[in-house]
C-alpha cells in the first residue's frame, strides 16, 4: 500500500526525547502496540510509531476493522520473563509522557462541555480558558499570557515538574552555578530517605560479614559496585529563588538570608542585579560559595556578601545595613546535619532547635525595612517517633510574633525521586504518606494595603536574562 499519511491535526507534538524514546523503543523491543488510521489513510493514533518506523525501515501490515473488534498483538518471540519484554512494557507506558498536548489545537477543535465530558480538565493540559465560544484570540500583545508575564503563572500551586520550570532550571544551572559544592562530606540525609537497593546491601553485608556495616562501608561499596544512592546534599531550586526575587523584592532591592546555605540564592540574586547578604556557620560552605561565584563570573567586583558565623548575631553582623526582603530555608528541625558545630540548629533536640529559631526570625524581621516581604521554604519534619514536630505552624507563629503578617502560602510540587521506589514499603508499614512538596510562606511586615503603592506592576514578557548564554 501507499504511505499512510500523518495527521494535519494531531493533538500531541513529539518532542525530540520523544522522538529518541519511541526509535530506542523500536530498535531494542521491536513494535509493540499498532497504529491508528482512517479509511482515507490518515493516521488518527500513532504518528510518532510510524515516523520513527518509516526511518527504520520497519514494513506495516494492515488488518481491517469496522470497530465491532478489539484488535490484539501478539509477540510470539517474548516470554513473560524476556528482559525485552519488561523493556517494552516500560516504554509503551513513558513514551507518551514525554510527548506533550497541542493546546491550540484542541482549543479550537472542542468545547469546553466536550473536554468536560472526556473529563479532560485544565490541570491536564495547562491552559487558562477552555471556553472559546466566543471566539476572542487569546491577547498575544506585552502584557501576554501568565507565563510570559510572571514567568511562572502566580497560583498557589508551584509544579517544578513542568516542563517551562525545568527548562529554565536548566539555563539557571547551565551558568555553572554548584551549589552542592562544599557540603558533600558533611551534610547527610536521614538514613531511611535511601532507596530499597541501600537496604538490600546492607543486608547482603550483614550476612557477609556477621554484624551490621557502617555507613560509610555501604556507601565504598556502592560506589565500587556503581549503586546510585540517594544525593547527600539537597540543593536549593534557582527557579524558585528567581520567582521570590521578581515577584516579592523591589528591583535592585537588598536580600538578608540567615540560613544561606549554598551559592544558589546568592548568585541568583547578583544574576538579577540584587545584592544578597547570607550568613552559614560552616567555613567550607562559604568558601565553596565565593569560589562558585569567582568562577563563573571571573573578577567581577560586586559579588553576593556571604559570612560565617552564627545567624544568632545576625543584628550584630549587619547593624548597618536594612533589608527589603528576608528570604531564606532554614534547617528542617534534624532533618539535614549540616555540622557538628554545637551552634548549629540541625544538631539540636526540637525543644532547643525552636527557641533558638524563633529568636533568629525575630532577629532578621527586625532589620528588615517598612512595607517589605518575608518569604520562607519550609516543610514539615518528623520526630524520632515518626510524628510531624508541627515546623510549618511554628515558622508561621515565628513570623506572626516577629510583627509580620501572614499573607501568601504556595506549595512547591518537587519531583518524585527515589519518592517511587521508597513509599510502597513506608507507607505499608506505617501509612505515611509520600512527602512531595514544600511549604512557600509569605510574610509582610507594614500596612497590606499599601503593597500596591510599594511594588510595581510586573510584566516579564521581554525579559532577556539569558539571552546571551
Amino acid at each position: 500500500m501507499s504511505d499512510l499519511k500523518f495527521d494535519p491535526r494531531n493533538y500531541r507534538i513529539h518532542t525530540d526525547k520523544n522522538k529518541r524514546l519511541i526509535r530506542k523503543s523500536l530498535e531494542d523491543c521491536g513494535a509493540g502496540r499498532s497504529i491508528l488510521f482512517d479509511k482515507d489513510d490518515y493516521i488518527i493514533a500513532g504518528n510518532g510509531v510510524y515516523e520513527q518506523a518509516k526511518e527504520l525501515g520497519l514494513s506495516v501490515r494492515v488488518i481491517e476493522s469496522d470497530g465491532t473488534e478489539l484488535i490484539a498483538i501478539k509477540r510470539t518471540d517474548l516470554s513473560s520473563e524476556d528482559a525485552r519484554r519488561k523493556a517494552l512494557a516500560l516504554a509503551d507506558n513513558y513514551t507518551t509522557d514525554t510527548s506533550i498536548f497541542d493546546v491550540e489545537a484542541i482549543i479550537e477543535d472542542f468545547s469546553a462541555d466536550d473536554l468536560d465530558a472526556w473529563e479532560f480538565s485544565v490541570d491536564d493540559i495547562s491552559i487558562p480558558e477552555l471556553d472559546n465560544s466566543l471566539n476572542i484570540s487569546p491577547d498575544k500583545g506585552r502584557t501576554g499570557c501568565l507565563e510570559d508575564k510572571f514567568i511562572i503563572p502566580p497560583f498557589s500551586i508551584l509544579d517544578s515538574k513542568l516542563g517551562r520550570w525545568q527548562e529554565r532550571k536548566r539555563a539557571w544551572l547551565s551558568l555553572g552555578i554548584k551549589s552542592e559544592t562544599g557540603r558533600d562530606e558533611e551534610l547527610t540525609y536521614k538514613r531511611s530517605s535511601q532507596p530499597p537497593r541501600i537496604y538490600q546491601v546492607k543486608n547482603a553485608l550483614r550476612e557477609k560479614n556477621g554484624s551490621d556495616p557502617s555507613w560509610d562501608e555501604i556507601t565504598d561499596y556502592c560506589l565500587k559496585h556503581n549503586i546510585s544512592m540517594m544525593d547527600g546534599t539537597s540543593i536549593f531550586d534557582p527557579v524558585l529563588c528567581e520567582l521570590t526575587y521578581r515577584w516579592f523584592n523591589l528591583p535592585g532591592g537588598v536580600i538578608l538570608d540567615p540560613f544561606a546555605g549554598g551559592s544558589v540564592r546568592g548568585i541568583v540574586a547578583d544574576r538579577l542585579g540584587m545584592q544578597y547578604y547570607g550568613i552559614d556557620l560552616r567555613r567550607k560552605q562559604i568558601e565553596a560559595n565565593y569560589k562558585n561565584m569567582e568562577d563563573m563570573f571571573p573578577g567581577k567586583t560586586t559579588k553576593p556578601y556571604w559570612v560565617c558565623d552564627d545567624s544568632l548575631n545576625v543584628k550584630e553582623l549587619f547593624y548597618k545595613e536594612k533589608f527589603d526582603l528576608l528570604f531564606t530555608c532554614p534547617p528542617y528541625a534534624d532533618l539535614e546535619v549540616y555540622s557538628d558545630d554545637p551552634r548549629d540548629l540541625s544538631n539540636m533536640d526540637y525543644k532547643e532547635f525552636l527557641p533558638t529559631y524563633r529568636t533568629i526570625i525575630q532577629r532578621s524581621c527586625d532589620l528588615l525595612n517598612e512595607n517589605r516581604f518575608a518569604v520562607v521554604v519550609a516543610g514539615e519534619v518528623r520526630d524520632k517517633s515518626g510524628v510531624y514536630h508541627n515546623f510549618v505552624s511554628d515558622t508561621i507563629a515565628a513570623f506572626r510574633d516577629a510583627g509580620l503578617h501572614y499573607y501568601n502560602e504556595m506549595i512547591l510540587v518537587t519531583n518524585i525521586g527515589s519518592l517511587a521506589m521508597r513509599v510502597s514499603g513506608q507507607f505499608n508499614n506505617s501509612r505515611k504518606i509520600g512527602k512531595q512538596h514544600q511549604n512557600v510562606l509569605v510574610f509582610y511586615k507594614g500596612d497590606v494595603r499599601g503593597i500596591k503603592e510599594h511594588f510595581p506592576q510586573l510584566d516579564y514578557s521581554d525579559d532577556d536574562i539569558f539571552e546571551n548564554e
